[in-house]
């Protein structure tokens, strides 16, 4: 494996790029992601921002970013991060789950994403962290696996990962009796996932004609260790002559290394057979010396008494400012090589074979040379390059222990009789946090709040509601709680309690988008223009007018419009409108969470009717704009589209909304036009509710 210039090395690309929806992908469905350290605000930002294909900018574009966010994420069955318990934290937006993965022994220390689109599934499977070093600054490893009609990925590895994810996610409860919002969204969409993409007339068959092939392999509780996965995997008619091991941390230099053993244990026990550890050095300013980032226990392993086998230590290769991060082995012999990538260190946690096993994922490529030499040449061209150390010359052995990316840091762990923490506003505007709290709690427990470190709820007020398992408390700020800190006697720090929603409507919109202007909502309907640019139009325009006058600003931005002819002159424009709204419903959608969004979010169906109520000159307008509403709502014909929610379904959601848009009808007045009061009751006897 010969030095190559990275830029002409095939099989290298932008990790971020993978949470690109591909041509014809169709709308964003969910995407469920694993980690072991997190950054909450990059994947909202950056994996996030990609999957749902925003188009604006945090930095930039402020409140139109946040329109756009929330109105994506809310349009999709789940959108959530598993992340292991010692880093699953810090502040964001509630639109999407934060899991603690909260084992009982090792690690949550898989790397998988699944990524969901109405006509592709695709799964990522690697060394990197959810973090910016992770994906932009580390040398890493990853692998994709892309499902479509006719695609040709093995379904059998798709399944193999929903049943992974499903258990994994299992980790993030900590009692049978904890209802979890955020862990039924979780086995939602892999559900569904499961169930739509066996539709696609996917093969089972592992074999490729190119002589590739590809699965996925897991270990941690109730999976083999990745030593012996790997001996089961072997094609070969013999065992391996040769096995090349790329990892950044190791076990602790004063114990024998297990792993390093095992694999011994796989290769062929007579003849020539071979070791190499790729591993990470740091050269001594102006010394002849390099400190190796290895234990000296990798030499120790190799078996006594046989004189044909060697053990080779090769340095990578990385450029300026990178840190390597990448997992692997690779096991070869004259016609095979068996090529594992992933989130596996060669530690005895990492390889599953010690009594507290990690929870890890990995992909393995199979390679027949004999039917595809060109292919085991593309595989070569991606393994790191390397060069060989003289163990001779002036070397240190200088092992890193799990730090940096692997490190589980100095955070306190959550006491496991904090379960759920869940968050809601009902229809009457009343926001409450429910907190399921078991056993005995820590003594002197108290929550605080994120940001301005303000006591929300503790032991002694938890003592006096009778220590009950369920607590529903009133949340009286304006934005939801994505978390409370922890704190007990004597912690000598805090630990983060994640909050979830319990359904996405129950999360208030933008401030943006509250209450917006009649005149606002029929330009967004009548517009094919994406609302967050509309919108955008429509803040800057308000800004304008705000700058422009002298006087004493208005607060309220309706009492800005002059509506007192607004009804009678834009009846036409109103029409066009309800013709939009009503076109814009039967196009297809790809989740349920879609089509409420356009019957009863922001800029939907009923805030239309509301808008309508709100600015009517007289409930005669009233009654005649929403009968108005209720025919167009009545003519809508849902399209039909592969992986979208059926038709039925789609009219059993209208029909809901019509049945509650006659409610907002006044009732009959002395005044009142005959012919009105009987157009209106005859639109209601052509609809059925």
């Amino acid at each position: 494996m010969g030095k190559r210039k990275h830029e002409e090395k095939p099989g290298y690309g932008k990790l971020l790029d993978a949470w690109v929806a591909p041509d014809g992908a169709g709308d964003p469905v969910g995407c469920l992601a694993t980690s072991f350290t997190f950054s909450p605000v990059f994947f909202e930002e950056e994996c996030l921002a990609r999957f749902l294909q925003l188009e604006s900018d945090p930095t930039e574009d402020g409140p139109v970013y946040l329109v756009e966010r929330e109105e994506k994420l809310a349009q999709v069955t789940c959108a959530a991060a598993l992340v292991d318990q010692h880093h699953c934290r810090g502040s964001r937006s509630l639109r999407w789950d934060l899991l603690s993965a909260r084992m009982p022994e090792g690690l949550q220390h898989a790397k998988v994403s699944l990524l969901f689109w109405a006509k592709f599934l695709r799964i990522i499977i690697g060394s990197a962290n959810l973090t910016d070093d992770g994906y932009r600054r580390n040398q890493e490893v990853f692998g994709v696996l892309d499902f479509k009609v006719g695609g040709d990925s093995p379904v059998s590895c798709l399944n193999d990962a929903i049943a992974f994810l499903r258990k994994a996610a299992l980790f993030s409860t900590t009692s049978a009796g904890t209802k979890s919002p955020a862990l039924d969204r979780v086995n939602l969409l892999l559900d569904r996932a499961h169930k739509e993409v066996r539709t696609w007339k996917l093969t089972d068959d592992e074999v490729r004609r190119t002589g590739v092939r590809v699965q996925t392999m897991f270990s941690g509780p109730g999976y083999p260790n990745i030593i012996a996965s790997l001996k089961t995997m072997w094609p070969g008619g013999s065992a391996p002559c040769s096995a090349f091991v790329m990892s950044p941390f190791f076990d602790r230099p004063e114990v024998p290394n297990a792993p390093a053993k095992e694999l011994w244990s796989l290769l062929r026990q007579r003849g020539e057979a071979n070791v190499r550890f790729h591993v990470d050095a740091e050269e001594v300013p102006g010394e002849d010396t390099i400190f190796l980032n290895a234990p000296k226990s990798l030499l120790d392993a190799q078996p006594l008494g046989r004189s044909n086998v060697t053990t080779e230590i090769y340095r990578v290769l990385l450029e300026k400012g990178r840190s390597f991060h990448a997992k692997g082995i690779w096991l070869e012999d004259e016609r095979w090589i068996v090529y594992d990538i992933g989130s596996s260190n060669f530690t005895t946690a990492g390889t599953g074979i010690g009594k507290a096993p990690n929870l890890e994922a990995n992909l393995v490529y199979i390679v027949d040379s004999n039917r595809d030499a060109k292919a085991r040449k593309l595989f070569e061209a991606t393994f790191p390059e390397s060069e060989q150390v003289e163990l001779g010359g002036n070397v240190k052995w200088k092992p890193l222990l799990e730090e940096g990316e692997d490190s589980v840091g100095e955070g306190l762990l959550l006491p496991k009789s904090f379960g759920e923490a869940v968050y809601n506003c009902d229809d009457k505007n009343r926001a409450t946090v429910t907190l399921s709290i078991s056993g005995e709690p820590s003594s002197g427990w108290e929550l605080i709040t994120d940001g301005d470190d303000r006591y929300f709820f503790g032991e002694q007020k938890w003592i006096a509601l009778g220590c009950l398992p369920s607590i529903e408390l009133p949340w009286e700020t304006d934005r939801p709680p994505s978390g409370f800190w922890v704190r007990w006697t004597g912690c000598g720090g805090s630990a983060w309690w994640p909050v979830n929603v319990l359904a996405g409507n129950a999360l208030p919109p933008p401030e943006e988008l509250k209450n917006l202007p009649l005149e606002v909502l029929i330009n967004i309907l009548s517009s094919a223009r994406p609302l967050h640019r509309l919108l955008g139009d429509y803040l800057r325009r308000r800004e304008r007018e705000k700058a422009k006058d002298s006087g004493q600003p208005v607060v309220d931005p309706h009492k800005r419009v002059d509506t007192s002819q607004f009804l009678l002159q834009r009846t036409r424009r109103i029409s066009w409108a309800l013709d939009a709204l009503r076109e814009r419903l039967e196009r297809p959608v790809a989740t349920l969470e879609l089509l409420r969004w356009r019957l009863r979010g922001p800029v939907g169906v009923m805030a239309l009717a509301k808008a309508l109520v709100r600015e009517a000159q007289s409930t005669e307008e009233r009654a005649f704009l929403i009968s108005e509403l209720v025919l167009e709502l009545d003519r809508v014909k849902p399209g039909v589209a592969l992986g979208c929610v059926p038709p039925k379904q789609h009219i059993t959601e209208i029909r809901a909304v019509i049945s509650e848009l006659k409610t907002l009808i006044p009732e009959k007045t002395s005044g009142e036009p005959k012919n009105l009061r009987e157009y209106v009751e005859s639109v209601f006897k052509v609809v059925s509710i």
